[in-house]
């Protein structure tokens, strides 16, 4: 099959976010297709190196990158860049791309919507299967997440490109294990809907090179005072709601328990300045490192963290890329998401708190640190089964394979 994956925030291991599109499409190429990954030359999340739109050989993987404007925040350069992308696909460039190259499936991921009017046109022209693939349910996360009024004007435009893609498409797949019912409630046809989660790429070995050397070098240093150790990995943005963690710190501060923050973002400031009131020597920022060198931060710490600002919307499902990582560790995570069906609970890894409560965070805590014998879980196992990108890869070949035939 001649499979076109449109993501207008494609990356690579290389050069950053978003990986999905990478891996299953060079998964989908071992497996016999041809895949190429569509999206923006100029996005937030990704540093490619090259200056011309047009096909690009991305560390071993085929790209079509469309020209788009650059923008730095999520102003109205952001908003061009988004239009820009999904009308550059009907420009006489990607026209011509299209004709060499035509596809019998194009997967349309919704990181935003605007590209779906695009999507649906060429399935049409080339009798493709069109498959709406949903990670965030926009404009709901906008919503929920930033604050924006559904009768905001974008909110009022997502929704419509959104529906447009529900009633449009040959099959619906999303991230989110509990989201069927909404997407039912929006137009979707029964019977059109399947998970495919986030996963992770087992070929991926922790690189030993001399910049790791000495990372590890400050890392020990950094930690190796401490008893227990609680890390977390990513952005330090105010939906990964850290604050909790850095107040429970000040309790566990008496029974030597660390706190490892790694990574960098805009709540940096206001955590630091906490740490600051609190005057906790138990809380150790270490910035942001290499994709390569999180392995070696996993492995120095005891157990893991992830937090979101208590949101309904979490209730139709969570899969974000850290958690496969924490878990490829066998490592029990706090939890402060209330989301059922997640990939922790279902490996039996994770340790559940009220997402804003910090007192129960730091007992909770506490238990696992006088307890840590009893807390052995074996998620990596799980992970393996279920969320390797060559699994989900040949789930997502079987479902092309179905929809073709």
């Amino acid at each position: 099959m001649n499979i076109w994956y449109i993501h207008p925030y494609a990356g690579s291991p290389k050069y950053g976010m978003s990986f999905r599109p990478y891996y299953l499409a060079k998964h989908f190429n071992k497996l016999g297709h041809n895949t190429t990954v569509i999206s923006s030359l100029k996005h937030h999340l990704c540093s490619l190196p090259f200056k011309k739109p047009g096909l690009a050989d991305v560390e071993g993987v085929q790209y079509f990158l469309q020209n788009s404007i650059d923008y730095k925040g999520n102003g109205v350069k952001r908003l061009l860049n988004m239009l820009m992308f999904g009308l550059g696909l009907f420009r006489k460039p990607f026209r011509t791309f299209s004709k060499m190259t035509p596809p019998d499936v194009i997967i349309a991921s919704t990181a935003h919507p605007f590209h779906l009017l695009a999507a649906k046109y060429y399935s049409k022209k080339y009798n493709a299967k069109l498959i709406l693939e949903v990670r965030d349910i926009w404009p709901l996360s906008l919503q929920e997440l930033v604050g924006i009024s559904k009768y905001h004007p974008l909110s009022v435009l997502i929704n419509a490109f959104q529906k447009f893609g529900y009633k449009k498409c040959d099959h619906c797949v999303s991230l989110l294990e509990n989201s069927e019912s909404f997407f039912l409630n929006e137009g979707l046809k029964k019977g059109k809907f399947s998970c495919i989660p986030n996963g992770i790429e087992l070929s991926n070995e922790p690189e030993n090179n001399s910049e790791h050397l000495s990372l590890k070098s400050e890392l020990t240093a950094a930690v190796s005072n401490f008893d227990t150790v609680i890390g977390y990995t990513g952005a330090l943005g105010i939906p990964n709601n850290l604050m909790p963690l850095i107040n429970a710190a000040e309790k566990l501060k008496k029974h030597n328990i660390g706190v490892l923050l790694v990574g960098d973002g805009v709540q940096k400031k206001a955590l630091e300045e906490r740490v600051a009131e609190l005057q906790l020597d138990n809380v150790v920022f270490f910035g942001k490192v290499p994709k390569t060198f999180v392995p070696y931060v996993i492995e120095s710490c005891d157990a893991m963290f992830i937090n979101a600002m208590p949101k309904a919307i979490y209730k139709f499902g969570i899969s974000p890329n850290k958690i496969f990582d924490y878990m490829m560790h066998d490592k029990t995570v706090f939890n402060g998401i209330n989301s059922p069906n997640n990939p922790l609970e279902k490996a039996g890894c994770e340790i559940n708190f009220l997402a804003n409560d910090s007192f129960s965070l730091a007992n909770k805590v506490i238990d696992f640190h006088k307890n840590k014998e009893n807390y052995s879980v074996n998620s990596s196992e799980f992970v393996r089964l279920q969320h390797s990108y060559a699994q989900l890869a040949k789930n997502y070949v079987s479902l092309m394979e179905s929809l073709v035939r």
